[in-house]
């Protein structure tokens, strides 16, 4: 496959069906691994993920991890 047909061939418009439906396969079982039942859209799909990642930030704000800055010291020489 040439670089160029790559967008075309990912078109949903225009993607022969057997790459679709891989792809409906692959978006299925992805979201099965943040809950039970399909989206119904990319907005409520988008809704949930980005609440998902403010309560991760919460959660590591809280234990004062990963987003907190070190202090650096300077080694004498």
């Amino acid at each position: 496959m040439r670089e160029k047909n790559i967008p075309k061939k990912h078109d949903p418009d225009k993607m022969p069906d057997g790459l679709r439906e891989a792809h409906h396969q692959n978006d299925l079982a992805v979201e099965r691994c943040y809950r039970s039942r399909p989206f119904e859209s990319d907005e409520e799909r988008l809704e949930y993920l980005f609440k998902l990642y403010e309560q991760m930030i919460e959660e590591v704000k809280e234990r004062g991890t990963l987003l907190k800055t070190e202090k650096k010291v300077k080694s004498k020489k």
